[in-house]
């Protein structure tokens, strides 16, 4: 009676192991489809697309909103208030000083310099799975990379870096700095992008690595 149980037990678990696998499958590809979709309309940032292919093409992942990382100007009504912000700039590689200025130009509330590093989200099928790529990722660079949730049929990475700024630059139409503290504030921006975007590199190298495996 007790091998009876424990074989029919055994019968179940198997079931609903499969059947999770079967449902995640079917997310996978509705997410790959919609991705395609973006990716015909021009949606896709250019720049992580060999990273969001790599991953997509590995058997335990796909990827959802993802950046390679990018500096903004954005218009705030207030502190916190990004609902209603507007972008008066947005640059996905690095940045001139006279661009960077005609963006502040255009604030008329709070103009705010930021630089966002990459971040990209993957979706695993079990937790062992998540944990490797979440060590390659920190391996490359991305210290701040973490697991943001568990779920019975899928885990959630997010693969984030350290680089970042984010200061008020302009009130009510006045620029709050000077032309040399902008320039400055440029330069650091550029260094940090591609500083991250070599991180970016070094983590398509591990991921071709783990490609080739599978392929």
């Amino acid at each position: 009676m007790d091998s009876f149980f424990l074989n029919l037990l055994s019968i179940m678990l198997r079931d609903i192991k499969y059947g999770i696998k079967s449902s995640w499958i079917r997310r996978k590809e509705e997410i790959l489809s919609k991705f395609d979709e973006s990716l015909k309309e021009g949606l896709i940032d250019d720049r992580i697309l060999p990273t969001l292919n790599l991953i997509n093409g590995l058997p335990h992942y796909y990827t959802v909103s993802s950046c390679s990382g990018r500096i903004i100007i954005l218009d705030l009504p207030e502190v916190g208030d990004k609902k209603s912000a507007i972008f008066r700039g947005r640059w996905h590689r690095c940045v001139e000083k006279n661009e960077v200025l005609n963006a502040i130009s255009e604030c008329t509330k709070e103009g705010w310099f930021i630089l966002n590093p990459p971040i990209i989200h993957v979706i695993s099928d079990d937790i062992i799975n998540a944990e490797k790529i979440l060590s390659i990722a920190i391996k490359c660079g991305f210290k701040r990379s973490g697991i943001k949730s568990i779920k019975r049929d899928k885990i959630t990475v997010e693969i984030n870096s350290t680089e970042m700024i984010e200061t008020i630059i302009s009130k009510n139409g006045y620029v709050l700095a000077d032309d040399y503290y902008i320039i400055t504030l440029v330069e650091y921006a550029n260094k940090k992008f591609c500083r991250f975007q070599q991180k970016i590199e070094r983590l398509n190298v591990r991921l071709y690595e783990l490609y080739t495996i599978h392929d």
